[in-house]
């Protein structure tokens, strides 16, 4: 089973599929992956070893997790790969990631890029960098910083297509 660090939502006391079948069960995955749901934000988990926020709280006691929490901050995913680089979701709505598209900002045609679903339609990206900044006009948040990522030409530069 993937890992993408401890704090992930697969090992979440906020995770239903932790709160029901205990932490992932090695027997059945997929029942694991399709109950993931985050209870706090009520939100489907589709990728809960990729998938974050900072109300995580470890699961192995998830009777005792604190049912009054209010979130905090916003659900991230892993970027595309520069390393561990985590993004943020567009409110509920999580981005796809290594996905085929052509970038909204730049109009960079990629098999590896990022798509958002708006409303019918999906926005590309070919990198986080231009992720976070289309995030950031949407978002009145800082807490993401476009600079804080590869840009374009230094993504595929190191040929990461």
């Amino acid at each position: 089973m993937p890992n993408g660090g401890p704090d992930c939502c697969g090992n979440c006391s906020h995770n239903r599929a932790v709160q029901e079948l205990a932490h992932p069960q090695p027997e059945r995955p997929a029942e694991f992956w399709e109950r993931s749901r985050c209870t706090l934000r009520d939100v489907a988990v589709t990728n809960p070893f990729w998938t974050y926020c900072r109300n995580f709280t470890y699961g192995k006691h998830p009777e005792a997790r604190n049912t009054t929490d209010i979130p905090v901050g916003w659900i991230t995913a892993s970027g595309l790969y520069e390393g561990y680089v985590r993004i943020s979701w567009h409110g509920q709505i999580e981005p796809e990631v290594s996905v085929p598209t052509q970038c909204s900002v730049c109009g960079w045609g990629t098999e590896k890029g990022i798509s958002i679903a708006i409303g019918d339609s999906h926005l590309g990206f070919c990198a986080n960098r231009h992720y976070i900044q289309w995030w950031r006009t949407v978002h009145d948040d800082a807490t993401y910083d476009p600079e804080d990522y590869e840009s374009p030409e230094e993504r595929y530069a190191k040929g990461r297509n």
